[in-house]
């Protein structure tokens, strides 16, 4: 079941169990959507993400509310993702924590990409589209009131506390419940969570340094169904969707030495990573 972007079959799960709580059928959606309940069974299994984009799609033409997705924050701890959660919430500080989401958000889904911006005195927490275009506004709203709610609890501040603003792409339904909270929100691209940067500082209420380096070797193990060449792939999304160094980007690939990330992708692409870069601005700046 080939596909370049997916979502993990732990996350379609959740939506599926959110569905079932709003009277929706969940075997018409599944096959709605083209998605196979053999490929649930899995808990490591991708789903291709255009499949879950339809899955999105066919809750959304069943009826459901604009808030749907604000609404599936609380069933967010699925098996993968609660693993995850266990991970963030054990690391020392913010910065730690929000590093390892940044890492690790790959093992659960590549069709957005995480980044963590530290600039002058705020630090944003951009959530893009790996893709040409946004994914549902439904799983923009969960992923976004996930992170403001689970990152305020880390720290055990409220959230307007903590955050400046959020930035909501078009669509998104979140906007109500963030003022709610007292946070400001503006238009953007792609949801963008603005802290003061001071706060990645802060130490987090649960940490617990022997857990999080045992939650640390696993997810650096617990990839079975990633291949090294599904990392070039996602390489390439990450040398033309930012600016983050390449070193980073062999890093978080795990790759020790950023010389050996070279030579594997010089030897799957033809060119260096460096060489994919540049040809790629100066296509972009072409067609400008």
């Amino acid at each position: 079941m080939p596909d370049q972007t997916f979502a993990s079959s732990a996350f379609t799960r959740t939506i599926l169990s959110h569905a079932r709580q709003v009277g929706l059928c969940e075997e018409q959606l599944l096959q709605r959507a083209g998605i196979r309940q053999s490929w649930l069974d899995d808990q490591h299994q991708h789903i291709p993400a255009r499949l879950v984009e339809q899955l999105w799609r066919e809750c959304e033409n069943a009826g459901v509310g604009r808030n749907f997705g604000c609404e599936l924050v609380n069933g967010m701890a699925t098996s993968c993702l609660q693993g995850m959660n266990i991970l963030l919430d054990s690391a020392a500080t913010l910065r730690v924590s929000l590093r390892c989401f940044t890492d690790y958000l790959p093992r659960v889904t590549n069709h957005v990409l995480a980044e963590l911006e530290e600039q002058d005195n705020e630090a944003r927490l951009h959530l893009r589209p790996v893709a040409s275009g946004l994914p549902h506004f439904f799983a923009l709203d969960a992923a976004t009131l996930s992170l403001v709610r689970n990152i305020s609890r880390r720290v055990g501040k409220a959230p307007a506390e903590l955050f400046r603003r959020v930035d909501l792409a078009l669509g998104q339904a979140a906007g109500d419940w963030l003022k709610g909270q007292g946070i400001d929100v503006e238009g953007g691209d792609h949801p963008c969570l603005v802290l003061p940067r001071a706060m990645l500082d802060l130490p987090l209420l649960s940490a617990n340094p022997f857990l999080h380096q045992s939650m640390l070797r696993h997810w650096h193990v617990a990839a079975p169904h990633e291949t090294r060449s599904d990392s070039l792939d996602l390489a390439r999304h990450w040398l033309t969707a930012g600016d983050q160094p390449i070193e980073r980007i062999a890093e978080r690939l795990g790759y020790r030495q950023p010389s050996n990330f070279i030579r594997a992708f010089r030897k799957q692409f033809g060119i260096t990573p460096k060489q994919f870069r540049l040809s790629h601005f100066q296509a972009c700046n072409d067609h400008a």
